[in-house]
């Protein structure tokens, strides 16, 4: 298992932008950062099942449809491609933050359980990344497990922290389109680099 490589890859879609990243930077510019932190844990609790899952449908594709597994690196390729043409040919003026009223500590955290939980994208990311990094699912044991959940997790809190307090202290600068755009553009590099590694494992 190429642990490197996967905790590189959590952290590179974490800091991507999309669900998390958006309610994220919503809820700490609504409430600020040490508030958000409920919105967090949500997040990263959020990130268990679906780290799980991901491996246990790699696993099943692995022993039943190895062709799949090989299938599935090509669609992400192409997938983690048009990403980062989409970010870096139209990037976004704008956050889009969300206005909404201050919850407490419970809706918070439900919140953002539910981010993770119902993104449509995770559980096939995921997949493909048990797949470029060699994750030896074949035979799932408990360190395996371990060690995925602490890169899944450990990335999604760490930089889900980051932007909390990104976003509380740099409120104003956050509204500046140039800021959202140079985001994309960064992250859109990146997703072509992603792109090519999974290339490589559907070659191997």
């Amino acid at each position: 298992m190429e642990v490197g490589f996967l905790l590189a890859a959590c952290f590179v879609a974490s800091l991507s932008p999309g669900p998390a990243s958006l309610a994220t930077l919503s809820t700490a510019l609504r409430s600020g950062a040490r508030r958000a932190s409920w919105h967090t844990l949500g997040l990263a609790t959020g990130e268990v099942p679906i780290s799980i899952a991901a491996l246990e449908a790699s696993s099943w594709l692995t022993h039943s449809h190895p062709e799949v597994m090989r299938g599935l690196a090509w669609v992400g390729a192409a997938w983690f491609a048009y990403t980062g043409l989409l970010q870096l040919l139209y990037p976004r003026d704008s956050l889009n933050e969300e206005d909404d009223r201050v919850d407490g500590r419970l809706a918070l955290f439900t919140r953002g359980f539910l981010v993770n939980l119902t993104n449509p994208k995770t559980l096939p990311w995921m997949l493909v990344i048990i797949q470029s990094a060699h994750v030896p699912v074949d035979a799932i044991s408990g360190r395996t497990i371990a060690i995925f959940l602490f890169c899944t997790v450990g990335a999604e809190t760490v930089v889900m922290t980051f932007y909390a307090f990104l976003a509380g202290s740099l409120r104003p600068r956050l509204a500046d389109p140039s800021v959202s755009r140079n985001l994309d553009r960064v992250t859109g590099v990146i997703w072509l680099m992603l792109s090519g590694v999974a290339v490589n494992a559907a070659l191997h």
